[in-house]
């Protein structure tokens, strides 16, 4: 589904609305080739006329204007800070999560949507009580079944009481996230789900512990991401193309302290004893691990991590007491050992609940060992119990499945315990696009073959694995337990240039535009009907640099009046693709004020002002002529200033010239004024100047003779 029209009214009886940024009548057009307008029919509250005019020919947007041609529009809000496009694009999404849920009349504001399917099929959606006459083009009116195949797609990267409530909002808590109509991929929803994650109540986990959770969340993602085969050729190719996309070609791994990671799961204020025990076998560990130097020991770890983590889940389900009498492994290079000590706490028959645990510890444990020659080969052992692995440009295939079996297996044992950290060493803008990137990807639901299971990493494993046929589509669940494939993506993006270079800024929508087609595929995988036919972006942003990209059709301007309220217009006037940066800054954002910094302008003002001072000074005889000469000393010390703090800074050009002009005709008049007896003086004191710095001449030349 294609979202072609969105009205949006928060005024209460034509009276500015609290909060909301006094929004009225917002009418935003996103489709391609026509534009709708709401007109209000009499004095009948709630009934309107929807009217379609077509387009300019000139103004129309062609299909494969944005490249591939699924990609339907993209669309960019702009306008004046505190104009509210942060709240437009909140009650869009607030507004289609409503009509996902059936729940429409909860929301505190009215609203009109025009949605279009693949065949051109119009559909109506408006809140309760308003009455919409389409009467010059068929439309249809019904319950947005249509909405069931549309994927929703938020990102936010703001932090504020505004983005909780948005969260709280369009959060489907009884659903699967990347399942659910609207994926939320704000920064508060991340974290709200980092706290959900844990088993421990939200109470007694410190915000440190909850955040830690939350990034070392989002860095296995963004493993998972980077190693994934086809995520990986991808992003190659498109660098090859000169896109920016995040590509790190070396990878650091951070393993908890396995010592302190057991104490804190063992630790029991009754049982001391228990606490010696431990400190006594940590002696004979940290003896074992001295003596192997590093051949093997970040396996060690990894694999007492492990049985901690178990030991943690057992102690949270079965109580302290379950976990005390843990018999702590003996042989450290053998992982029997370690899986000794989770059957010492644990018996299938017993707790079938903790069985599926269980088996996933056992299964990492024992891939660990049997791929310890090439964990030894790939990963460099630093200190600290910290790893590098370099990745070049193209990775050496046992290394990749090594990687994604690796990082599958540490996820599914971890839960809310994370005792790996990776990070890749990008810049904040390298971050956020792969952040992007990475929760694009999350999207496609279904068997891939990364999921498939390898004990042993072999060539032939890695051949096997390669050939693997992926079947992964865009999944939406619905509350009555439909399960359908998206056809279409509708990504809404909230200052999409925040915290990316100008240069990435300016290239974010060919990249975005070039990525999101090859990922999501049509179809999906061989064999399907199952397609993504449809993509549409809606971008909020205050980059100039951005804005660069779209016709005038694809932007909406919000303004406002001198009554405080917001509207929204669509400035045929400025045409920003293609356009010169400055052209786009002043027209485009509305800097009525110019186009240079707001210190430069004060400055450039400053001069303008006082040589405009100076030539207004009266040239009548003076009272005062001692007084009269301080001010013109003054006056010519703030002129002089004016060439040292501002006029040297300025690069050569029309405008400085302009002012050094305007500042030496300033300080001729200023010469002028003074009375005679200075002006002779000063001329007396040049010309001794003048034949001093003659004598010197003289003497250099003649070899130290005085002038005669």
């Amino acid at each position: 589904m294609r979202l072609l029209y969105f009205y949006l009214d928060f005024t209460k009886n034509g009276e500015r609305p609290e909060g909301y940024r006094g929004h009225k009548r917002c009418e935003l057009n996103f489709g391609v080739g026509e534009v709708y307008t709401l007109e209000r029919l009499g004095g009948n509250q709630g009934y309107y006329r929807l009217n379609r005019t077509k387009r300019e020919e000139n103004a129309q947007i062609e299909p494969g204007f944005w490249g591939d041609e699924r990609l339907y529009n993209i669309s960019a809000i702009v306008g004046e800070n505190g104009t509210g496009k942060t709240t437009l694009l909140h009650a869009m999404t607030r507004a289609l999560t409503a009509l996902y849920e059936g729940t429409p009349q909860k929301l505190p504001f009215d609203f009109i949507c025009l949605m279009q399917d693949g065949k051109e099929q119009l559909y109506l959606f408006h809140s309760q009580g308003m009455e919409i006459d389409t009467s010059d083009f068929k439309c249809r009116k019904e319950a947005p079944g249509p909405l069931r195949k549309t994927k929703l797609v938020y990102f936010s990267n703001t932090v504020s009481m505004a983005d909780m409530e948005q969260t709280r909002n369009i959060r489907s808590a009884d659903q699967a996230i990347y399942t659910a109509p609207m994926y939320d991929c704000s920064l508060l929803a991340g974290m709200l789900g980092a706290q959900e994650a844990s088993t421990l109540p939200s109470q007694k986990r410190l915000l440190e512990e909850q955040l830690y959770t939350y990034f070392t969340f989002e860095s296995y993602q963004q493993a998972r991401y980077l190693f994934d085969r086809n995520q990986r050729m991808l992003l190659l190719q498109m660098r090859e193309q000169g896109y920016p996309v995040p590509f790190p070609r070396e990878l650091k791994l951070e393993i908890r302290s396995a010592i302190e990671h057991l104490k804190s799961v063992l630790k029991s204020h009754d049982e001391q004893y228990l606490m010696d025990e431990i400190k006594e076998w940590g002696y004979k560990y940290r003896q074992f691990h001295y003596n192997v130097q590093n051949k093997y020991r970040v396996i060690f770890e990894l694999s007492l991590n492990c049985v901690a983590n178990f030991l943690e889940m057992v102690r949270r389900n079965l109580g302290d007491e379950a976990v005390a009498n843990a018999t702590l492994p003996e042989i450290f290079d053998d992982p029997s050992s370690y899986i000794r000590t989770m059957r010492s706490v644990f018996s299938p028959q017993k707790h079938p609940e903790l069985q599926n645990h269980y088996e996933a510890c056992r299964k990492y444990i024992i891939f660990l060992w049997n791929n310890r020659e090439h964990i030894r080969k790939y990963w460099s052992y630093q200190r600290n119990r910290k790893c590098t692995i370099a990745l070049g440009d193209r990775l050496d295939p046992i290394l990749q499945e090594l990687m994604i079996r690796f990082v599958d297996l540490n996820r599914a044992i971890s839960r809310s315990d994370y005792f790996v950290t990776y990070s890749w060493g990008l810049s904040s803008g390298e971050s956020i696009l792969l952040r992007i990137f990475t929760k694009l990807r999350y999207l496609l639901n279904g068997a891939s073959y990364d999921e498939e299971s390898a004990e042993y990493i072999t060539a032939e494993s890695v051949r096997k694995a390669a050939r693997a046929e992926r079947k992964e589509a865009i999944v939406n669940h619905t509350r009555n337990g439909e399960e359908c494939d998206c056809d279409s993506v509708l990504l809404f993006l909230d200052e999409a240039d925040l915290s990316l270079h100008p240069e990435w800024q300016r290239m974010f929508v060919a990249t975005l535009a070039e990525y999101l087609p090859r990922l999501y595929q049509a179809p999906y995988y061989r064999g399907t009907n199952s397609a993504c036919r449809d993509i549409q972006i809606i971008m909020t942003t205050h980059s100039p640099l951005m804005l660069g990209d779209f016709p005038a059709a694809a932007v909406l301007y919000l303004k406002k009046d001198k009554d405080g309220f917001v509207t929204v217009e669509q400035n045929s006037a400025l045409q920003p693709f293609g356009q010169n940066l400055y052209t786009i800054l002043k027209d485009g954002f509305y800097l009525q004020k110019g186009a240079v910094g707001a210190l430069a302008q004060k400055k450039i003002k400053d001069i303008l002002e006082d040589v405009k001072t100076v030539k207004a000074l009266e040239l009548s005889p003076q009272t005062d002529p001692h007084g009269v000469q301080r001010a013109l000393d003054n006056w010519e010390r703030r002129l002089e200033g004016h060439r040292k703090k501002t006029l040297r800074y300025l690069p050569k050009g029309i405008l400085r010239g302009k002012l050094e002009e305007e500042l030496a005709a300033a300080l001729a008049r200023l010469d002028r004024r003074r009375d005679p007896e200075r002006r002779e003086r000063k001329k007396q004191e040049l010309s001794q100047e003048i034949a001093r710095l003659q004598r010197q001449l003289y003497e250099l030349e003649n070899g130290g003779e005085t002038l005669p």
